[in-house]
C-alpha cells in the first residue's frame, strides 16, 4: 500500500481495526528499489507494511515523532538523534560518483564563499561542509533553499543539489562537484546515502525480513523500475538504466559499514554530535 502525506493524515487504521506499520521512504529514483515490492506485488501488498514517501527531512521528523516505525532516510540521521539504530545489510549506496548528489558551482570550486542548499537535504549538507573543508580548505556561508538550480545560483557562488533535481543535466559551463567522488576521493570508500534507520522497538524480526525481501526484490527488477519510472522524472529509460544498474547499489557488507562509521565520526568532530551507532 502507498500514502502521499495527505493521505496518511486521514488514514488511522485497517479495516479489521488493526493498525499497520508505517515506514517511510524517499520519492528519488534511487530509493525505489527498496520499496517498490510493498506496493507493487502481492505478497508486499499483504505484508501489513504501508510505505510514505517524502523528502529526508520529513521523514526525520516523521520519525522522532513516532509516526513511522523505520525511514529510508539519510544517514546523517544516526549520528543527529540518539537512540536511533539501522537494519544491517541494506543501504543507498555509490562508489565514486553517484551523479544525482551534486555541487554546481558558477565559480572554480576554490573560489566558493556562499552555498545555497537542497533544504531538503541532510546527509548530504553534512558531506558537502566536510568535503569543501578537508579537499579544499574552504568553510563558505550556507544558506538553505529550495531547490531550483537557477534561483539558487542567482543568489549564490554555488547551490548543492539532490536526487531526482541533482540527476538533471544542466548548463556544461557550470563548475560541479559531485559528493560520492570526493568522499572516494577523501577516503577511498564508497558513501552510504541512506539507510533503513529506527528504534530498535519498532524494527522488529519481522519487520527487517520484509525489507530485506524487499532489497532483494528491487535488486532483481532494476530494469523493470527504470522502466516505470524516467517517464515520471522526464528522463530516458537509457539515463534511469544506467542510474539503477550502474551507479546505484543496496548492499552494505564490511566497507559500507567501514564507510558509514568514518562518516559519522567526521559528522561528530565537526559539529559535536554522538558518533556511535548499533545495528538492531
Amino acid at each position: 500500500m502507498y500514502l502521499t502525506l495527505t493521505e496518511l493524515s486521514l488514514y488511522c487504521v485497517v479495516e479489521n481495526s488493526v493498525k499497520e506499520i508505517m515506514i517511510g521512504s524517499v520519492p528519488y529514483l534511487n530509493g525505489k528499489p527498496l520499496m517498490r515490492w510493498f506496493t507493487d506485488t502481492a505478497d508486499g501488498l499483504a505484508s501489513g507494511v504501508t510505505v510514505i514517501e517524502a523528502v529526508p527531512s520529513q521523514l526525520a521528523g516523521m520519525l522522532e515523532s513516532g509516526e513511522i516505525a523505520a525511514a529510508l532516510v539519510s544517514s546523517v540521521e544516526l549520528f543527529r538523534a540518539p537512540g536511533l539504530t539501522y537494519v544491517p545489510g541494506i543501504a543507498v549506496v555509490a562508489e565514486g560518483p553517484v551523479e544525482s548528489v551534486r555541487l554546481f558551482s558558477r565559480v572554480p570550486l576554490t573560489e566558493i564563499r556562499r552555498v545555497s542548499l537542497d533544504a531538503s537535504s541532510l546527509t548530504s549538507v553534512a558531506l558537502l561542509k566536510i568535503l569543501l573543508r578537508e579537499l579544499y580548505d574552504l568553510t563558505p556561508n550556507y544558506i538553505s533553499a529550495m531547490p531550483d538550480l537557477d534561483s539558487m545560483l542567482a543568489d549564490s557562488d554555488a547551490a548543492l543539489l539532490i536526487g531526482d533535481n541533482g540527476y538533471r543535466e544542466y548548463d556544461s559551463s557550470l563548475h560541479i562537484l559531485d559528493l560520492g567522488e570526493g568522499w572516494k576521493r577523501l577516503t577511498g570508500l564508497p558513501f552510504v546515502y541512506a539507510c533503513w534507520i529506527g528504534r530498535p522497538e519498532s524494527l522488529t524480526p519481522a519487520l527487517r525480513e520484509s525489507l530485506l525481501i524487499a532489497r532483494n526484490w528491487g535488486k532483481a527488477n532494476l530494469e523493470l523500475i527504470a522502466r516505470t519510472e524516467h517517464e515520471r522524472l522526464d528522463e530516458s529509460y537509457e539515463r534511469a538504466r544506467h542510474y539503477l544498474t550502474e551507479i546505484m547499489r543496496y548492499d552494505m557488507g564490511e566497507r559500507e559499514e567501514t564507510a558509514l562509521h568514518l562518516f559519522g565520526d567526521k559528522v561528530a568532530e565537526k559539529a559535536n554530535l554522538p558518533a556511535k551507532v548499533s545495528t538492531s
